[in-house]
Formats: C-alpha cells, structure tokens, sequence
C-alpha cells in the first residue's frame, strides 16, 4: 500500500433509552508500514460540537500480527483508546470542557488485510463505561484503502 489511504469510518453507538446512532464518515490520510510490522494510519477529522466544527488529528495504530489497535486522538479534544480481544483499556477523555475517565472494554476484534495490502479493515464491538456504567455498547469500522491503482 502507498502512503495515501481513504480512510471510512463508521461508528455506531446504543445508549439506552436513546435511538442507535451511526455516523459515517470519509477522509483522506497517511499509511506507514513500520519496520516491526506495525501499521499506522493517520487522518484528520472535524468534530461537530452543536454549535463549532473542532480539528482533531486521529492516529490509528495497529500491532504486528493485527491483534490489537490504539486510536489516539489530538487537538480540540482527546483520548487514546485500546482494543484487542476480552481487552479492558483505562482512558481518559479531554474537552475544552473537562475531562472524564472511562473504560474502554472490548468484546471483539477483528483485522483483515487485502491482497497486498490495497485494503485493511478493522471492526471491533466495545462498551464504554464511566464508573462501572456502561454509558454505550458500540461498533466502529475502518476501512483503508489506498488511493492510488497498485
């Protein structure tokens, strides 16, 4: 794969009491393949806050084998998340308005690389809790795909 990638991302969140919400997305980023194995994809998002669009830098890191990913996400608010099979992942989550800790718990995992790794995509299924309340049981997809015809 080259170092430009599309990057779409789908998420899905179930909060109870509330209507299920998914949000699509598509952005263009970088690839590197690094000399342990390892993938890094980064991209940049604007982030809706109801009444301002806020830039944040997403670096999406994925371990060599593909068993395990961290999102870490920088600028106008941030968080690093883990996930990996039966992983729970202590985080933090910063705004301009406060900030607030979580647990990240996965419930599956999963990573696909394309033939010549044109295309990766991760899905993974977690519940994100605040003080041993799930506050969310979600789903998020990545799909990357080079831009450039092999």
């Amino acid at each position: 794969m080259n170092s430009n990638v599309e990057v779409n991302v789908t998420g899905i969140h179930a909060r109870e009491g509330e209507p299920t919400e998914k949000v699509e997305s598509t952005h263009i980023g970088s690839f590197k393949l690094l000399a342990d194995g390892s993938r890094v994809v980064e991209y940049d998002s604007d982030m809706d806050t109801g009444h301002e669009s806020m830039k944040v830098h997403n670096r999406v890191l994925i371990a060599p084998g593909g068993n395990t990913m961290e999102i870490v996400r920088s600028g106008a608010t941030s968080s690093r998340l883990a996930f990996g099979d039966d992983m729970e992942y202590d985080t933090e989550y910063v705004t301009p308005y406060g900030s607030m800790k979580m647990k990240v718990r996965t419930n599956s995992f999963d990573f696909n690389v394309g033939i010549n790794e044109e295309e990766m995509k991760v899905v993974t299924e977690y519940d994100l809790e605040i003080d041993g309340q799930v506050i969310s049981s979600s789903m998020v997809v990545l799909d990357i795909k080079n831009t450039e015809a092999g």
